[in-house]
């Protein structure tokens, strides 16, 4: 598959958006499930406003929520906001007891703040909201509690506004407070039931399914909450309760769980440190760690470095984050087989690395073979945003078994921008080598199929212009290294690929043909500063050393 031009893939897109509650239930046996009509729903709402029997309103409240979670839709929604209940909806959050009605209007409530701007500003404009929050504190139950987080966190997402009310309600620091709660009771019950223990690593594993749900229902709603977006410095000490829920909660073994913890620590941690005075040195100081001994790598990413640094590597986090985080990868990319398969594997950090495979602010266009300028075109760090490209490649440089069509299209690609400088040039140069290198050993220990062995690694740099595209830039520069690192990319080319003429490419660089010695890994483990004029001096000093 080849892409059309150079952007980010929406790797955000799954987050700070709305979730509908739409989990399925077990009929009981004196409960048989039907299919839940436009037309019951006016029954349901004349009970709901008429009746006194708890246990008939009760069923009225859950249908309706069945009717919403059949099929979520916006129609949906609207449908049950022109009952006009919404007055009863609120009595039914401010009244003492009947947690289970409860229950289920906060459900109700949580799939109505699923829909639009608009929707949810009914919700706010009635006085839902209000009442809802009042049931969130008053309630000791923690079904219901989790499920008002839930739809709180929902309304949370559509304005900043929203949000800041929130937190000038305290919010924040008492859906912490709650969330700190429940896992202490449970870590309570590790000694006293099975369905509560610890992993060999310490991790806590909780089989109950409420307990479960309801930590990691506290955890996403609160992780939302804390998003910001305006003065957030003026409330800390809700930012740390939050802080202190979330390093509980992270203790749990759930990925889901310690996904939205991890995404709630980085919130908070952006929030309050706006001018990155912790976020940088923090990152600095993990990248100096990856510097280290494998031992010490081995520890970081057994803490799960790779999930909670993978998102400071997208194209629209501050360069000065982005580049310390692909520093980082660089580093574990010069590790041991097991650490470099790691970063491999995962995924988020790999797609973030081929994102920055780029020239930065223009859009690659492949029937042209030519860069043209984005709407991103003005940068205002464009050399940083070259050295984050560097970086990359100092990453893909190691990791030799990403080779796949797309990567060697990405890199060839670059080759077709004129103003490319050496530095990148030579390390996107120095990339293909070892790509070509470690196939060509792959395609001769594979009995050949034809009589001829032959690299499809090889074949698609050619496809892809590579040699004239290196003709031109060598010509260009005028740089002896370029030209050998290209005469010796060439000949790793031509050595397993029959349909290149191997002496007549190397007439094209004016080379002779001899063998191939290829450099050594690039070992990269340097310690930064926040001044890094004389480190970037010592970090291409010891580039140019070949082990």
């Amino acid at each position: 598959m080849v892409m059309n031009e150079f952007e980010a893939d929406e790797i955000f897109g799954e987050l700070n958006r709305k979730f509908a509650n739409v989990s399925l239930e077990q009929a009981s046996q004196n409960d048989v499930y039907h299919e839940i009509t436009f037309s019951d729903l006016f029954t349901y709402r004349d009970t709901i406003e008429c009746s006194n029997n708890y246990q008939a309103c009760y069923s009225a409240i859950r249908n309706i929520r069945r009717y919403l979670t059949q099929s979520i839709s916006n129609d949906r929604i609207q449908n049950v906001f022109d009952l006009g209940i919404q007055d009863k909806i609120r009595s039914i959050l401010q009244e003492p007891g009947y947690d289970e009605l409860k229950y289920e209007t906060a459900w109700t409530i949580t799939n109505l703040a699923y829909g639009t701007p608009e929707q949810t500003q009914n919700l706010v404009d009635t006085g839902i909201i209000d009442a809802l929050i009042k049931c969130f504190r008053s309630c000791d139950k923690y079904s219901v509690k989790s499920q008002s987080a839930w739809a709180l966190a929902n309304v949370s997402v559509d304005s900043l506004h929203y949000r800041e009310s929130m937190v000038q309600e305290n919010l924040i620091g008492d859906i912490a407070q709650a969330l700190g709660q429940k896992c202490d009771s449970i870590c309570s019950k590790l000694t006293s039931s099975d369905q509560y223990r610890q992993s060999d690593k310490g991790s806590i594993i909780v089989d109950n399914k409420a307990d479960r749900d309801d930590v990691k229902e506290l955890t996403w709603s609160l992780a939302n909450i804390c998003r910001g977006g305006f003065k957030t410095a003026e409330h800390w000490e809700q930012y740390l309760q939050a802080f202190d829920a979330f390093s509980k909660s992270v203790s749990f073994e759930s990925i889901d769980i310690w996904s939205e913890a991890c995404w709630g620590l980085s919130r908070v941690l952006s929030n309050i440190h706006q001018e990155m005075s912790v976020l940088l040195p923090v990152l600095q100081t993990i990248s100096n760690f990856t510097s280290g001994p494998n031992e010490y790598i081995e520890i970081l990413l057994e803490a799960d470095l790779l999930n909670n640094i993978w998102w400071y590597m997208t194209p629209d986090t501050q360069h000065q984050l982005r580049r310390n985080a692909i520093l980082t990868i660089s580093n574990l990319a010069a590790g041991n087989q097991q650490i470099v398969r790691e970063v491999v594997y995962s995924e988020k950090i790999m797609q973030s690395v081929i994102a920055h495979v780029l020239v930065p602010g223009h859009i690659y266009r492949p029937d042209e073979c030519s860069w043209v300028p984005s709407s991103r075109s003005v940068l205002p760090h464009g050399k940083e945003e070259w050295r984050i490209v560097k970086e990359v490649l100092f990453v893909l440089s190691n990791i030799t078994t990403l080779a796949n069509d797309d990567s060697i299209w990405l890199l060839s690609a670059l080759l077709q921008y004129p103003q490319l400088s050496i530095t990148v040039c030579l390390k996107v140069v120095d990339v293909l080598i070892r790509i070509v290198d470690r196939t060509n050993q792959i395609s001769e220990l594979t009995p050949p199929t034809l009589s001829e062995s032959r690299n499809p690694y090889a074949e698609e740099m050619i496809r892809e212009g590579v040699i004239p595209a290196l003709v031109y830039l060598c010509q260009l520069n005028q740089s002896s290294e370029l030209t050998e690192q290209s005469e010796i990319l060439q000949m790793a080319i031509t050595c397993h690929s029959p349909a290149t003429n191997a002496i007549g490419s190397a007439n094209a660089f004016g080379l002779s043909r001899h063998g191939i010695h290829l450099p050594g890994p690039n070992i990269r483990r340097i310690v930064k500063g926040y001044e890094d004029g004389d480190v970037r001096f010592i970090e291409d000093a010891i580039n140019s050393i070949q082990l």
